[in-house]
């Protein structure tokens, strides 16, 4: 298919997880990536005029996609395309919750703007939402996934880190993670890494990390800390998130759930002492997410959606 994607390129970005997935359907598909970062990039052109730019009158794209509200409403004129099929992948789509503003109410009037044929959200507490909230005929699920091509094991990496969380700690969204630190600062004798690492960092972290923790949104959202983790054969203990059963997680398989943070303490320095025990969870979550949950298998999802529901 000819897909022309409007999104900014996040490649050097902390969150360029987004950017591998979309690089990975330029891998199945003919696509131009339009937006800001990518050469030729225009604020002012419309979308229609994004087109002429940019295609041949007889190789217009077939499909338009859209990545995420921020990045997607600063593109105009999506009216005058609206013989071309447009699909937007929701990032976030979530109620109010505590002190968290939630992200719907600032999305009022987006999905009215840009009238997609198909929606994908990331999470199922999404997908309710936009099917709740009637944004389009056609919603689906499309889980977050991994660049198996960067998230891997590295051979004969010494792991020298005991334990590593590093992870955006912010009390309104993430309510446990500021709990999380204060736990390891008083656990004696270990050594952790706690400081935010990204990109390929973080890759060469995990690889050297006996334990990595993560802990879930107030929306007990399915981070790519999941994938991004077991797909590097990384050990990693988690708060367990929607969708874990539904995507095939299994606690004690592929990954290690903890309950609270005295369950936690206990399991770090159960799994710190069990090495054999831990890395054997640890290659079988490896082998788990590469399968299952690789941009690869996700980008394929896509399409096959894409092409039943519209062509």
């Amino acid at each position: 298919m000819r897909i022309l994607i409007l999104s900014p390129n996040q490649i050097a970005r902390y969150n360029w997880g987004h950017q591998l997935f979309r690089n990975e359907i330029g891998r199945l598909h003919d696509v131009i990536y339009y937006g800001e970062g990518y050469d030729g990039w225009d604020p002012n052109l419309t979308v229609k005029e994004i087109i002429r730019k940019i295609y041949l009158s007889s190789a217009i794209p077939q499909i338009i996609l859209t990545y995420g509200w921020r990045y997607s409403r600063s593109f105009r004129g999506f009216d005058d395309v609206r013989d071309i099929p447009h699909v937007h992948i929701s990032v976030d789509y979530v109620e109010k919750k505590g002190r968290f503003p939630g992200t719907i109410d600032r999305q009022s009037g987006f999905f009215d703007y840009i009238k997609p044929d198909i929606v994908f959200g990331i999470t199922s507490h999404a997908v309710d939402n936009l099917k709740k909230d009637k944004v389009c005929n056609r919603v689906y699920m499309l889980p977050f996934s991994v660049d198996t091509n960067f998230y891997k094991k590295i051979p004969d990496v010494i792991k020298v880190i005991d334990v590593l969380a590093s992870f955006t700690v912010r009390d309104d969204v993430y309510p446990n993670r500021k709990r999380v630190l204060k736990l390891l600062k008083s656990m004696e004798d270990l050594e952790t890494l706690s400081k935010k690492v990204i990109g390929l960092q973080l890759i060469k972290s995990i690889n050297a990390s006996k334990i990595i923790i993560t802990s879930n949104n107030i929306y007990d959202s399915l981070s790519m800390r999941y994938t991004e983790t077991l797909a590097c054969g990384g050990f990693l203990l988690a708060d367990k998130p929607d969708d874990f059963d539904r995507l095939g997680y299994v606690d004690g398989k592929h990954l290690v759930i903890y309950k609270d943070m005295k369950d936690l303490q206990g399991k770090i320095q159960y799994y710190l002492k069990y090495e054999k025990e831990r890395e054997q969870i640890a290659i079988q979550g490896m082998k788990f997410v590469r399968k299952n949950h690789s941009c690869e298998v996700r980008a394929r999802e896509f399409t096959s959606i894409i092409k039943r529901e519209l062509f």
